[in-house]
């Protein structure tokens, strides 16, 4: 695998609070967008990188495909318990959480677990540089299909709420800021999983919330087909064309492709 990532604070907030890990030779990519006061986010984010990368480090290669999900839930709820262990042990780590999105990329699969609103997308190789015109914001407006796939579905009050036939005029825009499930705060998570095929020339885009904020999937997609653009490059074009439009938080991007 070939991978590119970036981190950047944003344009309002000081601090960083998100934290990424690639692996390109194990095929291992975490991401978690850390909550919590003072440093407590960088604090939470940091450990449960470092605990699901350890573990799956030292599993990943004896274990099966058939047993992903198990080792990667297992990775997650190990996670889980690490952080909040250390909110326990310090005022000013209490409530501190963190979301987390792991991908695993295997046998042309990806493989994915998440917890929280951070993000997975998939666009497919046809719609990848040196093969189809870009795709352009003008196009999509007039009815264009989108080709990028969200992989994951935000663990929010507002999308539950949406879940369960609620409009979303309805629904107070904080809601979908308001996480049902996180690592290390409150509940365990159970993480959703998902597999999908990944073939030559197919993008994975793993991101925080502050790029899906600022950007829409359309927005997204036309960044991702630009020509002639390698995915280091795309990596700073979404952060850039994200804080372009406000960038009101920290933007994190993995993006992953096979040779």
């Amino acid at each position: 695998m070939i991978s590119a990532h970036a981190s950047h604070p944003g344009l309002v907030r000081q601090n960083n609070e998100d934290c990424i890990l690639t692996d390109d030779d194990l095929g291992i990519y975490l991401l978690a967008d850390g909550i919590g006061g003072h440093n407590a986010g960088e604090v939470a984010s940091a450990l449960a990188i470092e605990t699901v990368y350890t573990i799956l480090r030292s599993n990943i290669a004896h274990t099966d495909v058939e047993d992903f999900f198990e080792l990667m839930v297992h990775a997650v709820q190990a996670a889980h318990w690490e952080v909040n262990s250390k909110s326990l042990s310090h005022d000013s780590f209490t409530r501190m959480g963190t979301t987390l999105a792991v991908a695993v990329m295997r046998d042309d699969k990806a493989y994915i677990v998440h917890a929280g609103d951070s993000r997975c997308y998939l666009l497919p190789g046809g719609s990848h540089p040196h093969t189809d015109p870009p795709v352009t914001l003008q196009a999509l407006a007039v009815g264009k299909t989108l080709k990028i796939m969200r992989l994951t579905h935000d663990h929010t009050v507002g999308d539950q709420l949406l879940a369960n036939g609620i409009a979303m005029g309805d629904i107070p825009k904080k809601q979908f800021h308001t996480l049902t499930q996180s690592v290390g705060c409150g509940n365990p998570p159970y993480p959703d999983f998902n597999s999908v095929e990944f073939k030559r020339g197919d993008l994975l885009l793993i991101c925080s919330d502050g790029l899906t904020d600022m950007l829409a999937d359309a927005e997204i997609e036309a960044i991702l087909t630009r020509r002639d653009t390698g995915i280091d490059t795309l990596v700073v074009d979404l952060i850039n064309a994200a804080n372009a439009n406000g960038g009101r938080d920290n933007i994190s991007v993995i993006l992953i492709t096979s040779p």
